[in-house]
This record gives structure tokens, sequence and C-alpha cells, in this order.
């Protein structure tokens, strides 16, 4: 009897502990322009206190639940001690979301203003649950970092830090109001966001674009001027993953490039999806995303 209470009291125990608390999910809901938008928050530092927050954006074809569980941010974010969001699109379809960059999807969610649902939600995060405006950085996968790299050319100065996961670019018309560090991460064997531009193999994406993607060494090459980079960069190749790393200067920012030749479209480290579409296996996205960002923040 007194080892099966012992094991109940410490069944409680963790049950209330920090990590465990830290763990739980908590949705924010709010308005812009419409209907309610939502997010879902994981690890909101404690009264009075502030941490870093990553928002992550999902793909075409998913949800914040989806990403939540696709990328594994949770376990990041309790044993790094960040706050990590998962901000959610338009609904196109039944438990389907999408982003409105403009030039993908368009015709499902033309009007939603995205620009302004994450304007709110960085709003929220620094008002009422203790985001560091210093350090709120963005990445997302697929369509969900095409949308980060919307947002990062129209509000840079709102962001410490992007990392864009198998996306691309559809025009380089908006430069962005300040440096602002960024890595791309894409697959070299990726038919749905091919690195070479162009339109998706995919044809359901492919009918949904209302233009091409921009060539990845294009993006770079936008990136890093922006930035104000280093060049030339300094070029590492590990197995078939090679960074291209352009330097910070005084006044500007870095730009990094990582392509994994063998990988495909997907969230990096996560399972086939679609058959003959492998993700990237060298790396754990979530990883690598955060590696990046601990290192940076926003100088006021």
């Amino acid at each position: 009897m007194f080892i099966a209470r012992a094991l109940l009291l410490l069944f409680f125990l963790v049950l209330l502990s920090p990590s465990a608390r830290a763990q739980e999910t908590r949705e924010v809901s709010f308005l812009v322009e419409g209907p309610p938008r939502r997010a879902l928050l994981v690890n909101g530092p404690g009264p009075g206190q502030t941490a870093p927050v990553v928002i992550v954006l999902h793909g075409g074809n998913a949800s914040a639940e989806a990403q939540q569980e696709r990328t594994g941010f949770d376990r990041l974010a309790v044993a790094e001690g960040f706050t990590v969001v998962y901000a959610e699109g338009t609904e196109w379809a039944p438990g389907r979301h999408a982003w409105n960059t403009g030039f993908l999807m368009r015709r499902q969610v033309s009007l939603a203003n995205d620009i302004a649902y994450l304007d709110t939600l960085i709003d929220l995060l620094i008002r009422d649950h203790g985001a560091d405006p210093r350090r709120v950085f963005m990445t997302g996968g697929s369509n969900g970092a095409m949308m980060t790299l919307v947002y990062a050319t129209q509000r840079a100065e709102r962001l410490a830090a992007i990392a864009p996961v198998v996306g691309a670019m559809f025009s380089f018309d908006v430069q962005p109001g300040v440096p602002l560090p960024i890595m791309l991460i894409n697959g070299g064997q990726d038919n749905e966001v091919p690195i070479e531009g162009g339109f998706s193999r995919n044809a359901l994406v492919s009918r949904a674009q209302s233009a091409p993607y921009r060539p990845l060494a294009d993006t770079v090459q936008f990136w890093v001027t922006a930035n104000r980079s280093q060049t030339p960069p300094v070029i590492t190749t590990t197995g078939s993953v090679t960074t291209s790393v352009y330097g910070s200067t005084p006044d500007g920012a870095v730009t990094i490039s990582v392509i994994d030749q063998r990988g495909g479209h997907g969230w990096p480290g996560t399972g086939q999806v679609r058959e003959g579409n492998v993700p990237i296996q060298s790396f754990d996205g979530a990883e690598l995303v955060w590696q990046f960002f601990r290192t940076q923040s926003r100088v006021p």
C-alpha cells in the first residue's frame, strides 16, 4: 500500500512539474479583418518573465496541430527555454489551411490579410505572453516558408531572424527595410519547390501558382544584397549537405543557404508523405533552425 501511494504521489508530482506544465498547449484566439484566427502556444514563460519566441508556419495543406506534431519544436522549446507558437492560416478545405502569399493558392485564401494576422499575433505575444521583442523568430515549411519570406520583406524590423524551409520567393519587388539574418533550407531533389525555380512539378501546386518560383540562387543573392552580407561565402560540404555562409558585416546581417542534394520536399527529419518525395534526412529541421536562431537577436 505504501509503495502504491508513493508511486501515485510521484505521478502527480510529475504532472505538476514545470516541465510537464511547460508542454501544455494553449490556444491564442483573436480577430483580424474577418473570422476569428488562432495559434497554438507551448512553453510560455512564467509571470514577469520573457523568453525568445519561435513562430512556426505550416504548409499549404496543414494546420497548427499538424505542424506541431510534425516538427518536434515542443521538446526543444522546453529543453532550451524558448516559447514556440504554431500559427495557422485560413481554412480552404476541411482541416486544411494556407497562407495568402499573393502568388500561391490565392483563389482559396485571397481575402486573408496574413500580414495583419502575423502583426497582431506578434503584438499579443509581446504584450500578453512574455515574448522578448528582441528575439522574435519565424520559420515555416513550404507555403509557410513562402509566407515567412513575404512577411520578412515587409516587416523585417519586427523579427530577429528567419529560417524558411523548402520554400521559395515569387517576387523581389519589396525590399526589407533593415538587414535580417536568414537561413534558407532546401532540398536538391525537391520536385514541388524546385531549387532551379519555375513552376512546381506537382500538378495540383502548379495550377495554384500565379507566378513561377524564383531560382534559389537568385533568392540567396537577393538576401545577400539586402543584408549587406560578406562575399564570397564560406562553403562547407558534409555528405550531401552544402552550407554557404555569407557572413555578417557591421551594418548588415548573415545570409546562410543550406542545400541537401538528396533531400526532397517536406520538413527535414520527417518521414515520406508522398511517393517519390523523401524529405531531407541528413538533419533534424527544428534543431538546425534553433541552433541558428539562438545566436541571433534584434538590436533595438
